[in-house]
C-alpha cells in the first residue's frame, strides 16, 4: 500500500506530516501526496529451507536459514551418532546460503568433504542441491533431502 504524506503546496517549504493540518510556516492547508511504493526487496534466505542433511546414523537435521555447522562437536549433531564416525572432524564442514542458493565448504578437515564424489576445495564453497550427496571424510556419506509440509523427507 502506498504512504499518503501531506505536504505544504508553497515552494521550497520542508513541512511534511502523517496527517491533515496547516503548515505553521506559510499559513497554509496542506495538500494530499501519495508516495510511491517502494521496490520490493530481494527475498531473502527461507526461514525454514525445505531441506535436510540426512545421516547414515539415522538423524536427520534441519537445515536452518543462518547456516550448519557440521562436526563431532557441533550442537546440531550432539548425541545423534556421528561421535563413532573418527572420518569426521570436530568442525568439519559448514552449510549456509548465498543468494537462496545452498553451499558446502570445508573447514580443513582432516579428511575432506567430498559433493558426489568430488572433493572440495577448503575456502571455496560448492552448490547444493537436493538428492547430492555430501559425504564426510572416506566413509560417512550423507544426503541433502527435500522436506515436505511435514518435515519428512520426499
Amino acid at each position: 500500500m502506498a504512504a499518503v504524506t501531506w505536504v505544504c503546496p508553497v515552494g521550497d517549504c520542508a513541512v511534511r506530516q502523517d496527517r491533515p493540518g496547516s503548515c505553521t510556516v506559510d499559513l497554509v492547508q496542506l495538500v494530499r501526496q501519495t508516495e510511491p511504493e517502494a521496490p520490493a526487496a530481494d527475498p531473502p534466505a527461507p526461514a525454514a529451507s525445505g531441506l535436510a542433511l540426512d545421516c547414515p546414523w539415522g538423524q536427520l537435521v534441519d537445515i536452518p536459514a543462518e547456516e550448519l555447522s557440521i562436526g563431532r562437536s557441533s550442537p546440531a549433531f550432539r548425541g545423534g551418532g556421528i561421535d563413532h564416525y573418527d572420518q569426521v572432524s570436530r568442525a568439519h564442514a559448514r552449510l549456509f546460503w548465498i543468494d537462496g542458493h545452498l553451499h558446502v565448504d570445508d573447514l580443513n578437515s582432516a579428511n575432506g568433504t567430498f559433493v558426489d564424489g568430488q572433493k572440495i576445495t577448503p575456502g571455496a564453497p560448492v552448490a547444493l542441491n537436493a538428492g547430492q550427496e555430501l559425504r564426510l571424510g572416506l566413509d560417512v556419506p550423507c544426503r541433502i533431502v527435500q522436506l515436505n509440509e511435514f518435515g519428512e523427507p520426499v
